[in-house]
């Protein structure tokens, strides 16, 4: 990446952070989330909105430890599907990602959110590989792991593709012909979103994630706020 592209990113990333911490993590209505899918289905056109259970998975990290759907609970996650010998779109994807990740890595929400990269060749991504793809790509390990199924089980992530509603197809050479599509999955395992390919724009994933933590305050505190009624109904 040059340094014009980087200094582009670099202040698109400051001015959409200072924007966000001016509206704060919980400041937007109720209504924000349902809000922001209407514009965002008439405006982005690569953005498909969804509601329904992700897919389950159990798959381990680069240091080997087990990581399942049930671990990221709590956290908005943003998912996505590369293989490392990939030449061309798979290093563009895993690029924008992680300029998604800068912009929500210098708001509030940097806390509330995962990004996970999950490998379609699990034969050749070794560890040792997963571990240099992320520095050599910008992505940030503070909140960001990428996953295996590791070499007793080739063909599960690509099972698992599947069950995202695509396909990684191993061709002659080793390579892999394959959709592009970010998933987004709420707090509470729920699978809200693609953003189709590469032309979407960052800005308007980062802000539809926005509303899903501000979504999810928001339940909480009418859940405490209930809990506060049936309380009083008491005394």
């Amino acid at each position: 990446m040059n340094m014009g592209k980087q200094t582009m990113r670099h202040m698109i990333s400051l001015g959409l952070g200072a924007l966000l911490l001016l509206m704060g993590a919980s400041s937007v209505s109720a209504h924000s989330l349902k809000n922001l899918e209407t514009q965002l289905h008439k405006k982005e056109k690569y953005f498909q909105p969804l509601d329904k259970e992700a897919p389950d998975f159990t798959l381990q990290d680069s240091e080997g430890r087990t990581v399942s759907m049930a671990d990221l609970r709590g956290k908005v996650v943003v998912l996505h599907f590369i293989y490392t010998n990939c030449p061309d779109v798979c290093p563009l994807h895993t690029e924008r990602i992680a300029e998604i990740q800068e912009m929500i890595n210098r708001t509030p929400m940097r806390d509330l959110v995962r990004f996970v990269t999950i490998t379609t060749d699990p034969k050749n991504d070794t560890p040792e590989v997963m571990r240099k793809y992320g520095s050599a790509h910008g992505l940030d390990p503070v909140n960001w792991m990428f996953l295996t199924s590791g070499p007793d089980r080739l063909a599960a992530t690509r099972e698992l593709v599947e069950k995202f509603g695509h396909k990684f197809m191993e061709v002659d050479g080793g390579y892999q012909v394959h959709s592009v599509v970010t998933h987004v999955i709420d707090m509470e395992g729920r699978w809200r979103s693609n953003f189709h390919g590469l032309k979407f724009k960052p800005t308007n994933l980062v802000l539809f994630i926005n509303a899903l933590t501000n979504d999810a305050h928001t339940a909480k505190k009418k859940q405490k706020l209930g809990l506060w009624d049936k309380l009083r109904e008491l005394f």
